[in-house]
């Protein structure tokens, strides 16, 4: 792994000799061979500040830079690290060493790397406050650490100052849509559509369609996503992006033959898309081939370690007798909730419906949880507040967390499953039966583990009079 330290900063002035930036959003393009990184430009804070807005960002998408290799990434990171060795004012080199970090971070999924690229910001922004592109990397930095007030707030701010930027007005979208804020969401995302239509932000439409409880809609929307990067000459990676959303709203409402199609497709245009990897791993196990499901997990987290990927394999080879690789996955979840909390919180709603799902660190749960909804109300911040609240015996609590969880009526057999399931220990028999065989109806492999469960929960019910 490449890594440069950063020098202190100082007061700006305008670099010797810089490459200009194309765009506030700073996506690295292109070869990065010396001789593209040699071709340098002079350039002035007032040619840099003055950039046209950048395209949309695809919404947790792919880095631009998905073609290259890791190696390349890092010789490319040297070679920026070597400029601001040279001149530690050099604000355009900073930013874009912070952006191949964050690249990195997202294709590899090393936290250590969001560190290094805000370490680069903040170097870039202090050389030059005014750096647009700086600060809208700061901005999507946040976003992508859960930092969501903090990073919407920063997004409000470059576009009052700069109201053409439709990458900032996405990222203001995007940190509503995260914080539950879902009618600002959908104000931000329909002026979005009309300033910049495109895949990126049908995909968004998509996803908010979704959590509304619009599956026809939210289907339509995302094969339209599809057809537009299409059309529009997408890289393989970018399409890989749009198949996997259309992946993984199918699976999410049951049509299973849909959802493993797009997630062989994504898979085919981007290998290393370790989100559609693991998407058809719990599509395949769903189709009850789990040996391939196994081995698409395995794949998945050989890329990025992600605790719901390797839980899913725990809960796979737990169901297949493989007790003790089960045993080996479920510690290495526990280890990385043992990290840092400012690494953790990527992973803090997986880690608590872990400990719901597997019976362990139960108070820790409900308390990460609480935490989360004091800033993040959202339906599934809801969700996974009331399983917690569920695997500690606190029913009628967790009743209340599940309506607020189901208020907009998102449809996914998760929410049937855990309100089926409180509602069977609450002693609402009939709404249990109902929910449950929803849930399984729609979906009768949504999750390996729970499916099992809600199966075995419905069995026990007692009949109904008469029967």
């Amino acid at each position: 792994m490449a890594s440069t330290s950063l020098p202190r900063p100082h007061r700006w002035r305008a670099p010797r000799r810089s490459v200009i930036v194309g765009a506030a959003l700073l996506v690295v393009a292109g070869s990065y061979g010396a001789g593209y990184l040699a071709t340098r430009h002079d350039a002035t804070a007032t040619d840099i500040a003055a950039q046209p807005a950048a395209q949309v960002p695809i919404p947790g998408g792919p880095p631009a830079v998905v073609t290259q290799s890791l190696d390349q990434i890092d010789r490319a990171i040297n070679v920026w690290a070597a400029n601001i060795a040279r001149d530690d004012k050099d604000f355009v080199s900073a930013t874009y060493l912070a952006d191949l970090y964050y690249s990195r971070a997202r294709l590899t999924g090393n936290l250590d790397d969001y560190s290094r690229a805000k370490q680069a910001v903040h170097l870039a922004l202090a050389a030059y406050p005014g750096g647009v592109g700086a600060q809208l990397l700061r901005a999507q930095l946040l976003f992508a650490t859960h930092d969501f007030v903090k990073a919407r707030d920063a997004a409000l701010k470059i576009q009052a100052a700069n109201p053409g930027q439709v990458a900032a007005l996405a990222t203001v979208g995007d940190a509503q849509l995260e914080l539950g804020q879902y009618d600002a969401a959908a104000r931000s995302f329909n002026e979005l559509a009309r300033r910049a239509p495109g895949p990126a932000v049908t995909a968004r439409l998509a996803h908010l369609a979704a959590l509304r409880g619009q599956p026809a809609q939210a289907d339509a929307l995302a094969a339209r996503a599809i057809r537009q990067a299409a059309a529009a000459g997408a890289a393989p990676g970018d399409r890989s992006w749009y198949e996997y959303l259309a992946g993984y709203l199918a699976f999410q409402f049951g049509e299973l033959t849909t959802a493993e199609r797009e997630f062989r497709a994504a898979i085919a245009d981007w290998p290393g898309s370790y989100l559609a990897l693991a998407g058809l791993a719990r599509t395949r196990a769903a189709e009850g081939a789990t040996a391939e499901a196994i081995t698409l997990l395995q794949k998945a987290i050989a890329i990025v370690p992600q605790p719901e990927f390797l839980a899913g394999l725990g809960d796979l080879y737990a169901m297949t007798g493989r007790s003790q690789d089960a045993a080996a996955q479920y510690a290495t979840v526990r280890a990385i909730a043992d990290l840092s909390k400012a690494e953790a919180q990527l992973y803090n709603r997986q880690l608590v419906l872990f400990d719901a799902n597997h019976g362990q660190n139960l108070a820790e749960g409900v308390s990460l949880a609480e935490r989360e909804l004091s800033v993040r109300k959202d339906v599934y911040g809801w969700d996974a507040y009331a399983w917690a609240l569920y695997a500690s015996g606190r029913y009628a609590d967790a009743d209340q967390a599940m309506q607020a969880a189901r208020a907009i009526g998102t449809v996914d057999p998760l929410l049937d499953y855990h309100q089926g399931m409180i509602d069977a220990a609450l002693g609402r028999i009939d709404q249990a039966r109902q929910l449950l065989n929803a849930a399984l109806d729609r979906n009768p492999g949504f999750d390996a583990l729970q499916a099992a469960r809600a199966r075995s929960t419905l069995a026990s019910l007692p009949m109904e009079a008469g029967q």
